[in-house]
């Protein structure tokens, strides 16, 4: 799908939210791509629409965000997957932010970054989906509506990153406990406030929502190849 330039240019100086500048002083820009992809991910042609990630925006962050907030998530979302090169240069600073480690300095002490992180995931990508699951992934999680836990342990630490349950009091795992056990005891405490937690089978990543809200949510997940499972 083709995006032009003058709306998308339009959307960011009408865009509600002020994400703090960030200093390039100290960053080293450097591409290990020798050449990047020339092509568009397809999404209509996959079945792929907007309307997808407004649901499914909309399922996540329906308690937590308002409608305008959850605007800007699905126009970010959409873009990124949509439009990996235009999305790196009208977002440049959350293109780059959104990546966790994005600060981390080499045995130099140096912060070298990729100058195009989409587009980059998208030119290393086999085909649409691998890019759309891992962009998406980004994205979600930087908005706290997604998280990533392969073991009991980091499943315990990663419901304090999602905004849905970091207030919640989650019982501990147990010495025993793996990923998906854990997950099933929490299953147990977040039925009784109407939620459940599932999670991208074969991917650890993480997401809860309203229990009534499952079955849309999965189906919608397996629109991008992604299988949602309740432990």
């Amino acid at each position: 799908m083709k995006i032009k330039l003058l709306p998308i240019l339009t959307f960011l100086t009408l865009n509600f939210v002020a994400f703090g500048q960030i200093d390039y002083s100290d960053i080293l820009f450097k591409s290990y791509i020798y050449e990047y992809k020339d092509v568009e991910p397809r999404t209509s042609e996959l079945g792929i629409e907007k309307q997808m990630l407004a649901d499914i925006v909309g399922l996540l962050g329906e308690d937590i965000y308002t409608k305008s907030e959850q605007e800007e998530i699905i126009e970010k979302a959409w873009l990124a997957i949509a439009n990996p090169k235009i999305f790196d240069f009208v977002y440049k600073d959350f293109a780059i932010s959104s990546n966790k480690t994005w600060d981390t300095k080499n045995p130099k002490g140096e912060i070298v970054l990729e100058p195009n992180p989409y587009l980059t995931d998208w030119t290393v990508s086999d085909n649409e989906y691998p890019y759309f699951q891992l962009a998406l992934n980004k994205i979600f999680e930087y908005f706290e509506l997604m998280t990533y836990g392969d073991d009991a342990e980091s499943v315990a630490s990663s419901f304090n990153e999602l905004l849905i349950t970091k207030d919640f009091k989650l019982s501990n795992p147990k010495d025993d406990d793996w990923a998906y056990s854990y997950i099933e005891t929490v299953n147990i405490e977040l039925e009784k406030k109407g939620l459940v937690a599932l999670v991208t089978k074969g991917y650890y990543n993480i997401v809860v929502c309203n229990i009534e809200n499952k079955d849309k949510l999965t189906t919608l997940f397996e629109k991008f190849q992604w299988e949602l499972i309740q432990p």
